[in-house]
């Protein structure tokens, strides 16, 4: 039986959305919008969790036995969706695997993360060069010894990784993510963390909106698309628990980021441009194509914040 609710625990919804509303000017409010029961959150909760690991886990058998780009790209993402679910549940599971479990997640994320930044650059580099973008061309010859390596690399470190200590950690970590463990953190409830979890993420996009539209702010968009896409992820989960439709706002996000990444792409292909070794004509060329399509997608940027203001909701 879980714990008797305490008046806070029973205003949950309407202390989330007084929470909120000092932070938009068209949120959602907690208050107009039922919340399901408790334990319905709780359960959601761990399935939500355990299903993100599942996915990780039959990507990484399917890429073992495939080794296709997709699949690859999608393993990546999944792994982001896990350690983002890892984070917002952070608080709540026990103490001891769990540092290692972050860190074992990160690391495969960086380590699928070389091979799609050298497949997006030949779709690039080919859509933009075309005279040069041939079998014969050094670069993409560069390109293609390059991502032979990091799919080599790609092999080695799946089969290394130990997914079954891994899928025990996680179990456990499913098993105390229970009412226990949630009282012990200041009595609070798990909507109203979720709120609270919102604002905190809301705050830093809020911040840099303001001061990354300069040509040369390049850091401050890349924070600004990691904090975005951060969001993004924290809805999806929120969605599915609390059986809230953020369609509309997570296709805002979406279009965010996805314009982020894209001008972050650019710098990115201008490193990998940097360590591969080419005829200076080559270089020069595939450099131009890249601080144009750069400039292109700042205008775009610009203008997507001016016609869809990112502003906070929950």
């Amino acid at each position: 039986m879980p714990p008797k609710p305490s008046s806070y625990k029973q205003d949950t919804c309407v202390n989330a959305a007084i929470s909120s509303r000092k932070y938009a000017e068209n949120d959602v409010s907690l208050a107009n919008l039922p919340c399901p029961d408790p334990a319905t959150i709780l359960d959601r909760s761990r399935g939500v969790f355990f299903a993100q690991w599942e996915e990780l886990l039959r990507l990484r058998r399917t890429v073992i036995k495939t080794s296709d780009p997709d699949d690859i790209h999608d393993l990546r993402v999944a792994s982001r969706r896990f350690r983002a679910a890892l984070e917002l549940f952070y608080p709540f599971v026990p103490k001891g695997p769990k540092t290692v479990l972050r860190k074992r997640i990160r690391t495969l994320t960086r380590t699928l993360g070389g091979l799609r930044n050298i497949d997006e650059a030949e779709l690039f580099f080919r859509s933009h060069l075309q005279a040069e973008a041939s079998t014969g061309s050094t670069l993409f010859l560069a390109l293609s010894k390059r991502r032979t390596g990091e799919l080599k690399r790609i092999r080695k470190a799946l089969k290394a990784f130990d997914h079954r200590h891994l899928d025990r950690m996680v179990r456990q970590m499913v098993a105390g993510l229970n009412e226990v463990s949630i009282s012990k953190r200041r009595n609070i409830s798990l909507p109203a963390y979720f709120s609270d979890v919102s604002i905190r993420q809301y705050q830093p996009i809020r911040r840099l909106l303001a001061v990354s539209m300069p040509p040369e702010q390049r850091a401050l968009r890349h924070a600004l698309r990691i904090a975005v896409k951060k969001w993004r992820y924290f809805f999806e989960i929120v969605a599915t628990i609390l059986d809230r439709d953020y369609t509309q706002f997570l296709e805002l996000l979406k279009e965010y980021q996805s314009i982020l990444g894209r001008m972050n792409d650019i710098t990115v292909f201008e490193a990998l441009l940097g360590d591969l070794r080419l005829p200076s004509h080559e270089r020069e060329h595939a450099r131009a194509a890249l601080l144009a399509d750069d400039a292109h997608m700042l205008k775009e940027f610009t203008e997507l914040v001016e016609r869809k203001p990112l502003t906070y909701t929950f």
